[in-house]
């Protein structure tokens, strides 16, 4: 089965004492929704996690998404800390 590209946002909270919950988005290569799901859940460090929405992620502004697999294990995504300012 082909894997997809799937936008999941989360929400949980960060600590049990926490009164408001915080979101997270995560993105996950998977076979289909529910794994993705699934794998999402795993990569956040939340309390009580559940799933807000889900996309797969087929074009971008007109440009079709091609998975390749790549021999490297760890993510190179890096958070910008410019964003908010």
């Amino acid at each position: 089965m082909e894997k997809g590209l799937y936008a999941i946002l989360l929400g949980g909270k960060l600590t049990n004492n926490q009164l408001m919950e915080d979101h997270q988005l995560v993105f996950v290569v998977a076979e289909d929704e529910e794994v993705a799901r699934k794998l999402a859940k795993e990569k956040w460090k939340a309390e009580s996690i559940h799933v807000d929405g889900t996309q797969l992620i087929n074009t971008v502004d007109g440009y079709q998404i091609h998975l390749e697999k790549k021999n490297e294990l760890k993510d190179s995504f890096k958070i910008n800390p410019d964003y908010s300012k």
